[in-house]
C-alpha cells in the first residue's frame, strides 16, 4: 500500500478506537434518570416555564439603535 493509503488507515483506526472509548465511558459513567428525576423534570417544566418570563417584545431593537428591518431600509 501507499504511505498516503497507510496513514489515512492509521487515522481512521484512530478515531474508531476514540469514538469507541467514549462509548465504554459514556456506558461506565451515565445512568439513565430514575423514574423520581423524571417527575422533577416535569414537574420543573411545567412549572417555571423559563422560556416565557421576560420576554419583550418591541417593534424597534432595544441594543442596536442603527438596527434597519429589510421592509425600512431606504
Amino acid at each position: 500500500m501507499s504511505k498516503v493509503k497507510e496513514h489515512y488507515m492509521q487515522l481512521q483506526e484512530q478515531e474508531f478506537e476514540l469514538d469507541l472509548s467514549y462509548q465504554e465511558w459514556l456506558m461506565d459513567n451515565l445512568q439513565e434518570p430514575t423514574s423520581v428525576e423524571l417527575d422533577e423534570m416535569e414537574h420543573d417544566f411545567l412549572t417555571k416555564p423559563y422560556f416565557v418570563k421576560n420576554r419583550i417584545i418591541t417593534h424597534k431593537a432595544l441594543n442596536n439603535t442603527n438596527y434597519q428591518p429589510l421592509g425600512e431600509r431606504l
